[in-house]
């Protein structure tokens, strides 16, 4: 089958959002799909698909007057029995049971706002293959027919099991945390008083054989305290990701900072605790808290397994990938970890030693904690071990570069930045910077903007440094995660220092939408600030503001 036929296809598109046409004519147009219908009308779907004969249809089902489900219901006495008419529902409706309804009302392939539109081009092209291969087949051989059409209802059936299934692993997830932080919360107001009541006693008793029983209250309730603890602590993790800033610190600093707090752990089971620092200059992005958590975690269950000699916590810079990482390690000389069990340690109540015979206390969140507070702050978590040799775990966090090593990866760059700059494009539009470090996201602000400006693109900071160079741009659009390297915020701070961009708009095009994320970026010296997911509207206005204000 050749490109330009699926080119050639006929594609209605229904939604009553004009901005959501437009969204899928600028992908089908820059596709080179050539004969495309559109309409904001639901009650038009007959007329205008007995008029124009499309070979797919791109269906939204949230719309007045006739909705989705009623255009199915009407397009089907029109399909001739055994022709496979694809129809791709579009829609914000996030309810789990709409897939299985679109599906069973006529739907070939379903996917859910805001969409990627990689995926959605991906997906017209199946489903506009799959069409012409059943018109081939119906003018070759009726049987051959029937066997693919059983084979689709295999697979939709298939896809919309493991969908069900997939959606009910979630729901069971969702119940556990509630459960979890629900019950910890229940047990807590008992256990206040049971170890409250105990201290009483203990200091008001004097009989040595009631002491002893008071002590192994009192130690009852301290370990189910701590297992209620870190119950809060994983859920409260689990709900706040999102929402954690992360900040520039020295490493060594913050680990000399934490350390004597854990020396009474040690101290205890007559076991060393030192650190030994390779680099002393080494920063990252942490959240200081949870940092502090994310040690205490990794140094206790040092302690815990560690009978004998000690543990010692390292620092030092690591190159990887051609990622500079500040690498912290946890080196204990305690029983060991069997390599069958690296994964399994890290999952949720879970141990090396599980069971009935299981062989020390505790819930088994600590590594569970310990892997997602990393992950918040953008690192990894490995461990090396050896029976009866001891443990190592391994914090890798992305290190913040100063100015020099900042200028050596600028340098770096600089061929690649060259390779990339596009300098063609129509004159008398803007010229526009898009830093931005998702493909996706790049194609659809290329889309959206292609009326009004010129785009160019970086996918890291760095590069858009060495393209911001040697361009004079009107606009820079600046995402915030570039992933490893240097973040939106130090990019915009680099760009700033180069020659004529000190009062260029920059505008904070970013996930980071909780409360006070705003003012935050504003008086970081970005000149708006745009949230993720938006609308082509609310782009296009944002724009024309900026740039109109800075041309006053």
């Amino acid at each position: 089958m050749t490109d330009s036929t699926l080119k050639n296809a006929n594609i209605l598109i229904i939604d009553d959002q004009q901005t959501n046409i437009d969204v899928l004519i600028d992908l089908l147009e820059f596709k080179e799909y050539t004969n495309l219908k559109t309409t904001t009308d639901s009650r038009l779907a007959v007329s205008l698909f007995q008029e124009f004969n499309p070979d797919l249809v791109l269906l939204d089902l949230m719309m007045p007057n006739l909705n989705g489900y009623q255009v199915m219901e009407q397009l089907k006495s029109l399909i001739p029995d055994g022709e496979y008419l694809p129809i791709l529902v579009l829609t914000a409706d996030v309810n789990p049971s709409t897939k299985q309804i679109a599906l069973a009302g006529g739907a070939r392939d379903f996917l859910s706002k805001p969409f990627d539109l990689i995926e959605v081009e991906l997906r017209i092209k199946n489903l506009l293959e799959t069409r012409f291969l059943h018109l081939q087949l119906e003018n070759q051989n009726k049987i051959l027919e029937g066997k693919v059409k059983e084979r689709t209802a295999v697979l939709k059936k298939t896809n919309a099991l493991l969908i069900l299934a997939n959606e009910q692993a979630n729901e069971m997830n969702r119940v556990k945390s509630f459960f979890l932080s629900n019950m910890s919360h229940e047990l807590r107001t008992p256990l206040i008083a049971v170890m409250g009541f105990a201290q009483i006693l203990e200091d008001d008793l004097s009989d040595p054989a009631q002491l002893i029983l008071i002590r192994h209250i009192a130690k009852g309730g301290e370990r189910l305290s701590n297992t209620l603890n870190s119950i809060l602590e994983l859920t409260s993790i689990e709900d706040q990701k999102s929402s954690k800033k992360l900040f520039k610190f020295n490493l060594k600093e913050e680990i000399e900072r934490i350390v004597p707090s854990f020396f009474t752990l040690s101290d205890g089971k007559n076991l060393y605790l030192k650190t030994e620092f390779l680099d002393k200059d080494l920063f990252a992005n942490i959240e200081r808290e949870l940092f502090e958590r994310l040690l205490f975690h990794l140094v206790a269950n040092a302690v815990k397994f560690t009978k004998q000699g000690g543990v010692i916590i390292t620092l030092e810079r690591v190159q990887k990938d051609n990622i500079d990482w500040g690498v912290i390690k946890i080196n204990d000389s305690g029983i060991g970890i069997s390599k069958k069990d690296y994964e399994k340690i890290f999952g949720e109540f879970r141990q090396s030693s599980e069971g009935y015979s299981r062989s020390h206390e505790g819930a088994g969140l600590g590594l569970t904690i310990s892997k997602q507070i990393v992950e918040i702050m953008g690192g990894a978590i490995q461990v090396e071990s050896k029976i009866g040799q001891g443990s190592v775990f391994s914090i890798w966090l992305p290190a913040v570069l100063d100015e020099e090593e900042i200028a050596v990866k600028i340098k770096e760059k600089s061929s690649t930045a060259r390779s990339e700059l596009v300098v063609s494009g129509e004159s008398g539009l803007l010229q526009i910077l898009s830093i931005e470090d998702n493909h996706t996201n790049r194609l659809l602000y290329k889309q959206m903007l292609a009326k009004l400006a010129n785009i160019f693109e970086a996918a890291d900071g760095f590069t858009a440094i060495n393209i911001a160079s040697e361009r004079r741009f009107d606009l820079i659009m600046m995402d915030i995660n570039l992933g490893y390297g240097i973040d939106g915020v130090e990019t915009m701070r680099q760009i700033r220092k180069l020659p004529a961009y000190a009062n260029t708009p920059i505008i904070a095009v970013t996930a980071y939408a909780m409360p006070g994320d705003r003012d935050y970026f504003l008086e970081q010296g970005f000149d708006e600030y745009l949230k993720k997911p938006f609308k082509k509207n609310q782009l296009l206005q944002l724009i024309q503001n900026v740039v109109g204000k800075f041309k006053h």
